[in-house]
């Protein structure tokens, strides 16, 4: 196994905070980085929490995901282990944790409209706080005693756990009311902000860190309505009842103005898997402007944040990233950054440029071996939905239509039977699938969940197929820089879907198309996949993922330790000889004539031959034929 690395920052200090006439504050660069390049290293954030549906499915501390153990206390954390746990004491759960039990069994009485009321609007605020585009020694139960200094872990599943994970069981037919949830008998339940907040109450640090901030708290207050203010106060009481605050009119609007400096400042802490799985708070990274074409990133590796160039920047340029998805339709891009109090004026927003457009003009160059599509800008500069106007308009109408009605699906009353739903999906999509728009949202989102469809069916031909689909035709144009973590973790999936088609490539299911076109469908994918050399394609795709992990922490990111694993898999394999002698020259100088050649033949024409076999797939399989 590799021994880590040191999360250090790099050194001398890599920007600066600088006065703006319209934003308050921006980082400043104070040297230049190239596309790729750590800016800084964010390794102890002032607040990391997990989201209220992940409670018991991440770490607590480093919100990695796994099968984590509760706290035999509280049980509101779980922990990877009682390393994670007693770092997670010193962090702050210390106090956290006998808040979070501080007033079990000790309903505070009310009325029951109040009690209705209440807790119809923290159920509503737990679920709309998921919708924000926000900046992994057994114990017995718990002692009776309040000496928390030999706070353990449990493995048996704890009472949160079973509320969060059963919406069908007793905790589904009697849901606590807020009464109760206020009086602390179910700290497990409180929404994510909120228990954010009870930290803040808790912490002089947390307090002081957000004292700094922006809330914007009356601007939100004028624009969001009655209800919605009404939810913040909610959160806002029961946090300070749980902090052992008084809940009265003076705590509460500082509760208040904490929690919207937290809703303004901190960062969703997104899993490639699991989607929203934390809160992410570090007040100086906070400071970053936004821009739908930004050129930097932040890319979260367990506790740590990294700050990344995604474009070239130069010295004393102002480093901005982007709050929310910029593939996302512009209407819907203006809709997640209205939180924020601000209105865009990126080029992307201001002309509502289209990913084809945005690729064209603001393209990233990729070193020789990093990229399935070297001349992605290039070849953006004359797509259709740059160059052809009813091509552009397609794009624009009908990339948020679809997107709107592929979010329909995710309610809970339009749920047919998987394959249904991606039909359907895919359906949607139809307009932009026919104008060859593989980039525009949502197709590429649809595309992976086909592809992971047909993984799941141990279809692992077509899986890989569409898979390769998507890091040709989507990818590149969606998310220009090579070392996007996007684009790299679908590398690594195609990686690992070659590793099931070299050892059985004629591992194809049998069921969703008529016995002809089936059998002409498994005949094409068994021949192309025999004249590719699965074994050499995935050992160079590997290494890709390994030259995109960003310095310093590159050992923590979860796609090293398994690319790695693999690749000493394969470098065992017998009868290999001329195949790595052509691998190790292009690993070691991928920038020579013959090595770009062979990377070419090896990797970019292979990948090329799979994805058009995925576009034959997806046209018969379901059924839309252009």
């Amino acid at each position: 196994m590799a021994q880590r690395q040191p999360s250090t920052p790099p050194q001398p200090p890599a920007f600066e905070v600088r006065p703006h006439p319209t934003k308050g504050r921006a980082l400043h660069a104070a040297a230049a980085f190239p596309p790729g390049a750590a800016v800084h290293v964010f390794a102890a954030p002032a607040l990391l929490i997990p989201s209220l549906p992940h409670l018991a499915l991440v770490c607590a501390h480093c919100l990695r995901p796994g099968n984590p153990r509760a706290c035999t206390r509280c049980r509101a954390a779980y922990y990877c282990d009682a390393a994670c746990q007693a770092g997670a004491w010193a962090a702050g759960h210390a106090r956290e944790c006998k808040a979070l039990r501080r007033r079990q069994g000790e309903p505070q009485p009310q009325s029951a409209s109040q009690s209705q009321s209440q807790s119809q609007s923290l159920s509503q605020s737990s679920k709309s706080q998921q919708k924000q585009k926000q900046k992994q020694t057994p114990g017995a139960s718990s002692p009776s005693n309040d000496d928390d200094s030999n706070d353990t872990l449990d493995d048996a599943p704890s009472s949160s756990s079973a509320s969060a994970s059963s919406s069908s069981g007793a905790a589904a037919r009697r849901r606590p009311s807020a009464g109760e949830k206020v009086a602390g008998r179910s700290g497990a339940e409180l929404p994510t902000p909120a228990r954010a907040l009870v930290q803040a109450l808790l912490r002089e640090d947390l307090a002081d860190a957000l004292d700094g901030l922006e809330g914007h708290a009356a601007r939100r207050r004028e624009q969001s309505g009655a209800a919605e203010w009404r939810e913040m106060e909610i959160m806002a009481m029961a946090a300070c009842a749980f902090a052992g605050k008084p809940v009265n009119e003076k705590e509460v609007r500082r509760a208040v103005d904490l929690l919207c400096k937290i809703q303004t400042n901190a960062f969703h802490r997104f899993d490639a898997d699991l989607g929203q799985v934390g809160l992410f708070l570090e007040p100086t990274l906070a400071m970053a402007n936004h821009s739908c074409v930004p050129n930097a990133m932040v890319q979260f590796i367990g506790r740590t944040a990294v700050l990344r160039a995604e474009r070239s920047i130069e010295a004393g340029d102002e480093i901005e990233i982007s709050y929310t998805d910029y593939t996302y339709p512009y209407t819907m891009r203006k809709e997640a950054l209205a939180q924020y109090c601000f209105e865009c004026r990126c080029p992307r927003c201001k002309d509502n440029l289209n990913v084809y457009q945005v690729c064209a003009t603001t393209p990233v160059a990729a070193p020789p071996g990093t990229s399935l599509a070297p001349d992605a800008s290039s070849t953006a500069q004359h797509h259709s939905a740059v160059i052809d106007e009813a091509t552009v308009a397609l794009a624009k109408s009908n990339g948020e239509s679809a997107t709107r009605l592929i979010e329909d699906w995710s309610k809970p009353d339009m749920a047919p039977s998987r394959r249904l739903q991606l039909r359907a999906q895919y359906s949607d999509c139809r307009g932009l699938v026919g104008g060859e728009l593989w980039a525009v949202t949502p197709v590429p989102q649809v595309l992976t969940e086909i592809s992971i469809y047909y993984a799941e069916k141990r279809n692992f031909a077509f899986a890989l197929a569409v898979a390769c689909l998507i890091a040709t035709r989507a990818d590149p144009y969606r998310y220009v820089a090579w070392f996007h973590p996007v684009r790299v973790k679908n590398l690594f999936m195609i990686a690992k879907l070659l590793a099931h088609t070299a050892e059985k490539s004629a591992s194809l299911s049998s069921s969703v198309m008529s016995p002809p076109m089936r059998a002409n469908m498994d005949q094409e994918a068994q021949i192309k996949l025999q004249e590719i050399d699965q074994v050499a394609l995935c050992q160079m795709l590997l290494v890709m993922v390994l030259r995109a992990a960003p310095s310093g922490v590159s050992n923590e990111w979860d796609l090293v330790q398994p690319a790695r694993e693999l690749l000493e898999d394969i470098e065992q394999l017998p009868g290999r000889e001329k195949e790595l002698s052509l691998i190790n020259a292009w690993i070691k100088d991928p920038a020579t004539e013959t090595s770009k050649s062979f990377f070419d033949y090896a990797v970019v024409q292979q990948v090329n031959a799979l994805a058009s076999l995925g576009t034959a797939a997806l046209k018969m399989d379901f059924g839309i034929v252009f």
